[in-house]
């Protein structure tokens, strides 16, 4: 379970220095053997959430805990596995290569076996031996989430996993994140297409500007996404037509 308590991160900008929050008194909930989707539109302070949870920056005030342990404890981050935004490999390697250096770095006993079976989950097995030159953005996703999932972690941190996949690629990825809610992994992902919300989310954060709007089950949501959705204008052109897309959408709106 990952608790952030009232946590405030701000950076210093401009010639004088001046305080800009990134984050503002965020208090989260991600439960355990749960997926959470944490939205928002770009610049709102996903990405700075998810550096502090694995412990990349130092919340400014507040605290984050993770299994009991601070944040700041590398305790925190033993049975974790992280998915950056921007995941980035040596070109000249092989899939095998990197995988082989990451089991080695984190101390992986029969690694070719904990390698075989991740590469299979994430369907990039076939290319293993190819060189990561060569790869398609989705499947340097696919690699960034088999390094994620080296050691068989309890908390998956995917920073916009999804993102500049094309359809397929989408499809594919999402059916992986299915495939380890099942195993009752705990993930929390980052992302601002809300048509990946209902799809594989059991809770739903929504962040603008910095500030917590929302944090709820989404079955909770879909009742008060109904309810909106029954009383706006039918006849008026909606950005989105599923009701809980729409909801989502006009709340970032209004505190854009």
């Amino acid at each position: 379970m990952i608790e952030v308590n009232n946590v405030t991160k701000y950076f210093r900008t401009g010639f004088f220095g001046i305080k800009k929050n990134a984050v503002a008194n965020l208090s989260l909930l991600i439960e355990k053997g749960k997926v959470t989707g944490f939205f928002g539109p770009n610049g709102a302070g996903k990405s700075t959430t998810i550096k502090m949870i694995v412990g990349l920056i130092k919340p400014s005030k507040g605290s984050i805990k993770i299994n009991g342990y601070d944040s700041t404890d590398h305790r925190s981050r033993h049975k974790m596995g992280f998915l950056p935004e921007n995941p980035g490999f040596p070109r000249g390697l092989k899939a095998a290569e990197v995988m082989n250096y990451y089991a080695n770095i984190l101390g992986i006993k029969s690694r070719t076996g904990n390698i075989e079976r991740v590469l299979k989950l994430t369907g990039i097995h076939y290319a293993k031996d190819l060189q990561i030159h060569k790869y398609s953005k989705g499947m340097t996703q696919r690699l960034a989430l088999s390094v994620s999932l080296l050691g068989d972690p309890e908390i998956l941190i995917l920073d916009e996993p999804l993102s500049g996949l094309d359809p397929i690629g989408r499809k594919e990825f999402k059916d992986i994140i299915i495939d380890l809610k099942k195993l009752k992994k705990t993930i929390f992902f980052s992302s601002h297409i809300l048509a990946d919300s209902k799809q594989i989310c059991d809770k739903i954060a929504l962040i603008v500007k910095g500030r917590l709007l929302k944090d709820e089950n989404v079955s909770l949501m879909q009742i008060d996404a109904d309810k909106f959705y029954q009383d706006i204008d039918k006849t008026a052109d909606t950005e989105y037509k599923d009701a809980l897309e729409e909801y989502l959408y006009n709340l970032m709106l209004k505190n854009k």
